[in-house]
């Protein structure tokens, strides 16, 4: 403190500006402990959350390998309901839809599937659960319904298959122009050499013109 004197007069300026500041720095450094010690908390418990969370989808996945409808919709519950915000919770709920739809329960696959299409922060999982949807949409004669829902720029890697079910779905609808301009474009998607391919050249050809 240069420039106060004696150090008496150091002192007295140092209790005075206590006075005036102490009480604010002392609110301020409880207030950066407190936000360090959440901090740290809420790294504690995201990383035990995801460990939790691991562990259950490991289980789930061997209930897929075995076709354990109850073991995946156990595991694959108490993932979304306690873990939603994991990166596992997606992947559970599109388990829960393949598992639902097996069962013959659309409607409960359809909820899990908008469940991923809502909560996803994965980008690739969302054209994969869109995909879905609209197949069960298509299958249940919601054919403008799922054409909305196929109608959209993310399709991801799914380009081709997206193409594909936009054709059955026109060819249902009897617009002929609209299923040979999508099964062309599914075709020159697709993967060289392959079944898919195959199917989707029958399906042109079907087609005429």
């Amino acid at each position: 403190m240069d420039g106060y004197g004696t150090e008496n007069e150091q002192l007295e300026a140092a209790k005075q500006w206590w006075k005036k500041n102490g009480t604010f720095t002392s609110v301020a450094l409880v207030l950066v402990v407190a936000g360090l010690i959440g901090a740290q908390w809420w790294r504690t418990q995201t990383v035990a959350q995801s460990e939790a969370a691991s562990a259950d989808y490991q289980q789930l996945v061997q209930g897929l390998s075995k076709n354990d409808a109850q073991v995946v919709q156990q595991h694959a519950t108490r993932i979304i309901s306690q873990f939603s915000s994991t990166s596992y919770a997606p992947l559970a709920a599109l388990a829960l839809a393949k598992i639902k739809l097996e069962e013959g329960d659309k409607k409960a696959a359809r909820t899990h599937l908008q469940w991923v299409l809502d909560n996803a922060k994965q980008p690739a999982l969302k054209p994969l659960a869109r995909l879905r949807l609209a197949k069960i949409m298509f299958a249940d004669g919601e054919y403008p319904a799922a054409l909305g829902v196929l109608n959209t720029e993310n399709s991801g890697s799914f380009s081709a298959d997206y193409e594909e079910l936009k054709g059955d779905i026109s060819l249902a609808m009897k617009n002929i122009s609209e299923a040979r301009a999508a099964y062309t474009k599914a075709l020159a998607g697709s993967s060289e050499n392959t079944q898919e391919r195959s199917q989707l050249q029958m399906k042109l050809d079907d087609l005429g013109g």
